[in-house]
């Protein structure tokens, strides 16, 4: 009798492995993602990606920060700058670089998934070209706001399989953002400022007029989020002439780029003194009471240009420069 029981709780044990086995097995085939591409397409990866290939440098800010570079193969060159990215020493443990103008390379490379944006590909081509090698792409829209940005994180982590990390980036963004708007919050009356940078040729010489920042700009979330008021009223990245500026934004305080370009067109770090001292020795804007005040101020172009959750970076500083009293 003892035996006969012994024998039926093995066989119990046997079939309750059995089944637990059956489920684990189950398990990993249930575990691929559907995402939504920014033309609302459905886009299935079967499984945690582990060679992946990112174009746009917001996009490999933001997986440099959730995954191990090891699962990554290529990123594209603009990334590399630590003047322009956060990222870029991260970046630099990745061996592989591409560009969009590349799918041969691309495709050699045998990427598990390709992340794209539709500045990349905006007519589509390169995702069909990869597409019908076989490769998994994902095309995103570039974020704006912070809220763009929440979005994309929760997005991209979802599709590297780390979801845990882009929830983790997210609210250190929103934490970092609810500081500063804490500290703000009790203003009566709102510095109203500028991001002024000029206009460049495809040399990289000034073409005489200024490049507009207006509501559909990241630095128009950035003033917001640091409780100032963005003058700018033109359309994003139009050009705008310096009577516009002092006859009707006249910003109270100027923000200007940390940085110049040499002659092989590379971003070298300035601290903004090119910048500044032409702004100061320009009599047309002698009147700005910007320029007057002594109000031109820079803030790392790491985080101004980033699109990605460093951009909270740029809020801080911001704020900073224009409240400093809110921050002693």
């Amino acid at each position: 009798m003892k035996k006969a029981l012994t024998y039926l709780c093995i066989a119990i044990l046997i079939l309750a492995l059995s089944s637990c086995s059956t489920r684990t097995v189950q398990s990993e085939n249930e575990g691929s993602v559907t995402i939504k591409n920014y033309m609302g397409k459905d886009v299935i990866i079967n499984s945690a990606p582990k060679r992946i290939i990112i174009l746009p440098f917001w996009e490999a800010e933001m997986v440099l920060d959730m995954i191990d570079t090891d699962r990554i193969v290529a990123l594209s060159s603009l990334i590399d700058s630590e003047v322009t990215s956060p990222s870029a020493g991260k970046a630099a443990k990745v061996e592989g670089r591409v560009s969009s103008n590349e799918a041969e390379k691309i495709i050699s490379l045998t990427p598990d998934l390709v992340l794209l944006d539709s500045f990349h590909d905006s007519d589509g081509s390169l995702t069909a070209t990869l597409s019908g090698a076989g490769i998994t792409v994902l095309t995103l829209s570039s974020p704006v706001t912070f809220e763009d940005i929440g979005d994309r994180l929760g997005t991209i982590s979802k599709a590297v399989f780390a979801p845990e990390k882009g929830q983790q980036l997210k609210q250190e963004m929103t934490q970092r953002l609810n500081a500063v708007g804490e500290k703000v919050s009790g203003l009566s009356e709102k510095m109203k400022v500028m991001y002024y940078e000029e206009s460049l040729d495809n040399s990289g010489k000034t073409t005489g007029v200024l490049c507009a920042y207006g509501k559909e700009s990241n630095f128009e979330a950035i003033a917001s989020a640091a409780g100032c008021i963005n003058v700018c009223t033109a359309d994003t990245y139009s050009p705008v002439g310096k009577e516009t500026v002092i006859n009707d934004w006249k910003p109270e305080l100027l923000v200007v780029p940390g940085m110049m370009y040499d002659s092989n067109f590379k971003a070298v770090d300035d601290k903004g003194a090119t910048v500044i001292s032409a702004i100061k020795n320009d009599k047309v804007l002698s009147t700005l009471p910007a320029v007057k005040d002594g109000r031109i101020v820079v803030i790392q172009d790491k985080y101004r240009g980033s699109t990605s959750h460093y951009m909270a970076y740029a809020v801080e500083e911001l704020a900073k420069a224009c409240y400093p009293e809110l921050f002693n």
